[in-house]
């Protein structure tokens, strides 16, 4: 019973269609900081959503990683990119039809 009143609380809260966007930081104890951002479009048979997250150390290295998911009638496309603290990059995307 706490599942479902958990799951229909969260369903409350968010918009049916549309864009949702969503962002936190959080302060590490050792002085680094990990920020996270969402944003989503949904609607016409498809949905995109857009996830991007920071990590930065308290001697102002960072680290990134975007995540692009776009989802209609076709399949799921996913496409990941990061970059380390050097400059160093990697990527990929995984394409998955119905």
């Amino acid at each position: 019973m706490k599942t479902f009143a958990l799951l229909a609380a969260l369903a409350l809260a968010l918009p049916a269609g549309g864009a949702v966007a969503q962002s936190a930081t959080v302060t590490l104890d050792n002085g680094g900081e990990l920020t996270r951002n969402r944003d989503c479009i949904r609607g016409n048979g498809m949905a995109a959503c857009e996830t991007s997250s920071t990590a930065t150390t308290a001697g102002g290295q960072s680290a990134t990683k975007n995540r692009l998911r776009t989802t209609d009638s076709s399949g799921t496309t996913t496409s990941v990119n990061s970059m380390g603290p050097n400059g160093q990059t990697a990527g990929r995307t995984k394409n998955i039809s119905r």
